[in-house]
């Protein structure tokens, strides 16, 4: 048998090629991408060590420093700006006021949370498309080349093995092909899956070590105003 005269079995094994072209281009994307992010992330958070330092980070020195504009450095530029509007519109230093205004904090950093993994995420449906759909079309291929073997089998009027082993030995290439395709994509896809948990739950620790940064901060503030306000002229 032979594939350049089969269609279907052409277009399969052409597919299959093309899905493990796109498999490993979306790996080395997405493997350089998670290490960049990893060594960003990695120098923002041992840059803010201290709680006060990032309460007290500016808006303006995330835009200058072009290696804060990664994910951590995202994340601390929308509590920043959140809790920037909050001390500018401050008209009252009651704690429900800053109760107020921490709730809103949250909220946005949970919001760019769910962007960052919405990022990170970016990619993997083809992997794991790619990975659930590639035996399939792998095995339709060689279903397809085997009934055409035989085909031709049946029109030789000879079934001796010599016959029978080329022909359906070559139609097995899609199957093998699909699996092939496949064990990577899969492999790849749950890798990926776990080290974005991982990054996830970094980013995580860090806007929850930012909002009790502003907590503290702000009941400092009102507990010192307290005390300023009560102590006898």
């Amino acid at each position: 048998m032979n594939f350049s005269e089969t269609t279907i079995v052409d277009g399969t094994l052409c597919m299959l090629g093309c899905f493990s072209l796109v498999t490993w281009s979306v790996i080395i994307l997405k493997a350089g991408e998670m290490a960049l992010n990893r060594y960003r992330n990695r120098k923002v958070i041992k840059h803010f060590t201290d709680i006060n330092q990032m309460v007290t980070l500016a808006q303006s020195d995330i835009e200058t420093d072009k290696s804060l504009t990664t994910q951590a450095g995202r994340i601390l530029l929308v509590g920043s700006q959140t809790y920037a509007r909050a001390k500018n519109l401050a008209k009252t230093n009651t704690l429900e006021h800053h109760a107020a205004w921490h709730e809103l904090i949250e909220r946005g950093l949970r919001q760019q949370l769910q962007k960052e993994k919405a990022l990170m995420e970016s990619g993997l449906g083809w992997l794991a498309s790619i990975g659930s759909t590639a035996p399939f079309i792998g095995l339709f291929g060689t279903v397809w080349g085997i009934m055409h073997a035989l085909k031709d089998i049946s029109a030789q009027r000879n079934a001796s093995l010599d016959v029978v082993a080329g022909p359906i030995g070559e139609a097995l290439i899609a199957t093998a092909l699909g699996i092939a395709v496949a064990i990577p994509a899969v492999i790849a896809y749950n890798f990926f899956l776990r080290q974005n948990r991982a990054a996830i739950a970094k980013l995580e620790h860090l806007a929850t070590d930012y909002l009790r940064g502003c907590i503290e901060n702000d009941l400092t503030q009102a507990t010192e105003n307290k005390h300023v306000h009560t102590t006898p002229q």
